[in-house]
């Protein structure tokens, strides 16, 4: 490699906030948690304030989208998606508050006028 890119303090913080919002307890969107007996894209939903925040919103806010996220109401609290996950989430309480936020996040869409 001829040349090594600077590490600047904007590059560091952009850094920090990276590995600071992937760490921890999120969806990998691996899919070993399917399917669900409620019919939840677990894979996508568990997901959802990633996707909202790291990819272009407006697909994931479709009325397509709105329907699937709607199924987590439906949610048996079974926990098989809980015991098939690799990574040991608990993906209920991971549903429940991508949940909270999708709705959250496209309330302030549709006020800020882009949807």
């Amino acid at each position: 490699m001829d040349h090594t890119p600077e590490m600047s303090a904007e590059l560091t913080e952009y850094i920090e906030k990276e590995k600071t919002e992937l760490s921890g307890e999120f969806c990998r969107g691996c899919g070993y948690c399917m399917p669900c007996p409620a019919g939840i894209q677990i894979n996508q939903c568990a997901r959802m304030s990633l996707m909202l925040r790291r990819a272009p919103s407006a697909g994931w806010l479709s009325e397509y989208w709105q329907s699937e996220m709607k199924k987590i109401e439906a949610c048996k609290n079974c926990r098989q998606c809980t015991r098939k996950c690799p990574y040991e989430l608990p993906t209920p309480e991971l549903l429940r508050r991508n949940y909270d936020d999708y709705w959250k996040f496209l309330d302030a869409e549709k006020k800020a006028g882009r949807i």
